[in-house]
Protein backbone atom coordinates (compact mmCIF):
# COMPACT_ATOMS: atom_id res chain seq x y z
CA UNK A 1 0.00 0.00 0.00
CA UNK A 2 1.44 3.35 -1.26
CA UNK A 3 0.70 5.76 1.07
CA UNK A 4 1.09 9.79 0.51
CA UNK A 5 1.80 12.32 3.40
CA UNK A 6 0.10 15.71 3.18
CA UNK A 7 0.54 18.51 5.28
CA UNK A 8 0.84 22.68 5.56
CA UNK A 9 4.07 23.84 5.34
CA UNK A 10 5.47 24.96 9.29
CA UNK A 11 4.71 28.50 10.93
CA UNK A 12 6.04 32.09 9.28
CA UNK A 13 5.43 35.48 10.97
CA UNK A 14 2.62 36.19 8.67
CA UNK A 15 0.88 32.99 8.86
CA UNK A 16 1.13 33.61 12.71
CA UNK A 17 0.03 37.70 12.14
CA UNK A 18 -2.59 35.98 10.00
CA UNK A 19 -1.27 37.90 7.01
CA UNK A 20 -2.75 37.34 3.46
CA UNK A 21 0.08 35.96 1.56
CA UNK A 22 -0.49 34.45 -1.68
CA UNK A 23 2.71 35.48 -4.09
CA UNK A 24 5.23 33.13 -4.59
CA UNK A 25 7.75 36.05 -5.64
CA UNK A 26 7.61 37.00 -1.69
CA UNK A 27 10.48 35.32 -0.54
CA UNK A 28 8.38 34.56 2.93
CA UNK A 29 10.32 31.55 4.95
CA UNK A 30 9.66 29.94 8.15
CA UNK A 31 10.20 31.94 11.58
CA UNK A 32 12.08 30.43 14.45
CA UNK A 33 8.96 28.15 15.89
CA UNK A 34 7.82 27.10 11.67
CA UNK A 35 11.93 25.71 12.01
CA UNK A 36 11.55 23.95 15.03
CA UNK A 37 8.25 22.68 14.12
CA UNK A 38 10.28 21.12 11.01
CA UNK A 39 13.03 19.87 13.09
CA UNK A 40 10.78 18.00 15.80
CA UNK A 41 8.81 16.14 13.13
CA UNK A 42 12.13 15.42 10.88
CA UNK A 43 12.92 12.78 13.83
CA UNK A 44 9.43 10.55 12.66
CA UNK A 45 9.92 7.26 11.15
CA UNK A 46 8.08 7.93 8.34
CA UNK A 47 10.29 10.69 7.31
CA UNK A 48 13.38 8.10 5.63
CA UNK A 49 11.29 6.50 3.84
CA UNK A 50 9.99 8.98 1.37
CA UNK A 51 10.78 8.40 -2.21
CA UNK A 52 9.18 11.33 -3.81
CA UNK A 53 8.75 15.13 -2.12
CA UNK A 54 6.22 17.84 -3.71
CA UNK A 55 5.61 21.15 -3.23
CA UNK A 56 3.88 24.50 -4.14
CA UNK A 57 5.91 27.15 -5.53
CA UNK A 58 5.94 29.02 -2.57
CA UNK A 59 9.38 29.23 -0.96
CA UNK A 60 7.95 27.87 2.62
CA UNK A 61 6.69 25.15 1.35
CA UNK A 62 10.54 24.64 -0.37
CA UNK A 63 11.67 25.17 3.26
CA UNK A 64 9.44 22.68 5.14
CA UNK A 65 10.01 20.09 3.00
CA UNK A 66 14.18 20.61 3.22
CA UNK A 67 14.23 21.15 7.11
CA UNK A 68 11.98 18.02 7.10
CA UNK A 69 14.02 15.40 5.12
CA UNK A 70 17.34 16.66 6.48
CA UNK A 71 19.62 13.95 6.33
CA UNK A 72 17.09 12.11 4.01
CA UNK A 73 17.11 14.22 0.71
CA UNK A 74 14.57 13.75 -2.18
CA UNK A 75 14.73 16.06 -5.18
CA UNK A 76 11.50 18.45 -4.44
CA UNK A 77 8.41 18.17 -7.49
CA UNK A 78 7.15 21.54 -7.90
CA UNK A 79 3.59 21.81 -8.45
CA UNK A 80 1.91 25.09 -8.95
CA UNK A 81 -1.80 23.54 -8.56
CA UNK A 82 -0.60 23.11 -5.05
CA UNK A 83 0.00 26.96 -4.35
CA UNK A 84 -1.40 28.88 -2.03
CA UNK A 85 -5.27 30.68 -2.89
CA UNK A 86 -4.81 34.08 -5.32
CA UNK A 87 -5.84 36.52 -2.14
CA UNK A 88 -5.71 39.39 -4.62
CA UNK A 89 -6.61 42.84 -3.31
CA UNK A 90 -6.31 41.11 -0.12
CA UNK A 91 -2.87 39.81 -0.34
CA UNK A 92 -0.29 41.45 2.05
CA UNK A 93 -3.49 42.38 4.52
CA UNK A 94 -5.00 40.78 7.17
CA UNK A 95 -6.56 37.38 6.50
CA UNK A 96 -9.79 38.46 8.58
CA UNK A 97 -10.30 41.10 5.82
CA UNK A 98 -10.19 38.59 3.14
CA UNK A 99 -12.43 35.93 5.58
CA UNK A 100 -15.17 39.15 5.79
CA UNK A 101 -15.36 39.59 2.25
CA UNK A 102 -15.34 36.03 1.73
CA UNK A 103 -18.78 35.87 4.04
CA UNK A 104 -19.80 38.51 2.26
CA UNK A 105 -19.48 37.16 -1.46
CA UNK A 106 -19.55 33.48 -0.99
CA UNK A 107 -17.04 31.12 -2.02
CA UNK A 108 -17.35 31.11 -5.94
CA UNK A 109 -16.83 34.75 -6.35
CA UNK A 110 -13.30 35.80 -7.04
CA UNK A 111 -11.76 39.35 -5.15
CA UNK A 112 -10.16 41.47 -7.62
CA UNK A 113 -7.27 40.00 -9.23
CA UNK A 114 -7.66 36.67 -7.22
CA UNK A 115 -9.04 33.39 -7.60
CA UNK A 116 -12.26 32.06 -5.86
CA UNK A 117 -12.19 29.25 -3.15
CA UNK A 118 -14.27 27.06 -5.23
CA UNK A 119 -11.30 27.25 -7.83
CA UNK A 120 -8.64 27.27 -5.65
CA UNK A 121 -9.89 23.85 -3.86
CA UNK A 122 -10.98 22.16 -7.44
CA UNK A 123 -7.33 23.09 -8.14
CA UNK A 124 -5.93 21.24 -5.07
CA UNK A 125 -7.79 18.47 -6.36
CA UNK A 126 -6.19 18.31 -9.66
CA UNK A 127 -2.80 18.90 -7.98
CA UNK A 128 -3.07 16.00 -5.77
CA UNK A 129 -4.15 14.03 -8.20
CA UNK A 130 -0.90 14.26 -9.92
CA UNK A 131 1.60 13.78 -7.40
CA UNK A 132 -0.42 10.23 -7.60
CA UNK A 133 1.76 9.52 -10.51
CA UNK A 134 4.98 9.91 -8.12
CA UNK A 135 6.60 7.06 -6.46
CA UNK A 136 5.73 6.89 -2.89
CA UNK A 137 5.57 6.66 -0.08
CA UNK A 138 5.43 10.69 -0.86
CA UNK A 139 5.59 13.84 0.99
CA UNK A 140 3.12 16.79 0.00
CA UNK A 141 3.73 20.29 1.29
CA UNK A 142 1.39 22.91 0.75
CA UNK A 143 -1.13 25.87 2.45
CA UNK A 144 -3.78 26.05 5.13
CA UNK A 145 -6.70 25.69 2.35
CA UNK A 146 -5.50 22.21 0.82
CA UNK A 147 -5.39 20.70 4.02
CA UNK A 148 -8.66 22.09 5.57
CA UNK A 149 -10.10 21.23 2.01
CA UNK A 150 -8.92 17.85 2.91
CA UNK A 151 -10.16 17.60 6.64
CA UNK A 152 -13.45 18.20 5.32
CA UNK A 153 -13.79 15.61 3.11
CA UNK A 154 -12.77 13.04 5.43
CA UNK A 155 -15.12 13.55 7.85
CA UNK A 156 -18.00 14.33 5.26
CA UNK A 157 -18.58 17.96 5.55
CA UNK A 158 -19.42 20.71 3.08
CA UNK A 159 -16.38 21.37 1.12
CA UNK A 160 -17.36 24.81 0.60
CA UNK A 161 -18.19 25.50 3.76
CA UNK A 162 -16.73 29.27 5.08
CA UNK A 163 -15.90 27.92 8.61
CA UNK A 164 -13.05 25.32 7.31
CA UNK A 165 -11.04 23.88 10.46
CA UNK A 166 -7.70 25.72 10.76
CA UNK A 167 -5.03 23.40 9.13
CA UNK A 168 -2.25 22.74 11.94
CA UNK A 169 1.34 23.43 11.03
CA UNK A 170 3.64 20.55 9.84
CA UNK A 171 1.24 17.76 10.76
CA UNK A 172 1.42 14.74 8.45
CA UNK A 173 -1.82 13.29 7.40
CA UNK A 174 -1.09 9.83 6.23
CA UNK A 175 -3.26 8.75 3.29
CA UNK A 176 -3.19 5.21 1.03
CA UNK A 177 -3.55 6.06 -2.58
CA UNK A 178 -7.02 4.05 -2.68
CA UNK A 179 -8.20 6.45 0.26
CA UNK A 180 -6.76 9.83 -1.32
CA UNK A 181 -8.14 9.02 -4.66
CA UNK A 182 -11.69 8.43 -3.70
CA UNK A 183 -11.33 12.35 -1.22
CA UNK A 184 -10.21 13.72 -4.63
CA UNK A 185 -13.21 11.92 -6.69
CA UNK A 186 -15.73 13.24 -3.60
CA UNK A 187 -14.35 16.41 -3.53
CA UNK A 188 -14.64 16.94 -7.71
CA UNK A 189 -17.92 15.52 -7.25
CA UNK A 190 -19.01 17.87 -4.58
CA UNK A 191 -17.85 20.66 -6.47
CA UNK A 192 -19.49 19.43 -9.55
CA UNK A 193 -23.02 19.57 -7.82
CA UNK A 194 -22.69 23.38 -6.46
CA UNK A 195 -21.25 25.08 -9.51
Amino acid sequence: MTISYLMRHGRTDASARYIASSDPAKPILLDAAGIAQCQQKARSGWVSAIASTITSEFPRAQQTAGLLLGEHPTDIVVEPLLNEINYGVFDGGPWMAYGDWLGASGPHAAPEGGEARSTAIGRYLQGLSRCLDLPGPRLIVGHGLMISALMQLMVDRPLLALDLPEAPYVTAIPLSDGRLCELIDGGQRALSLIR
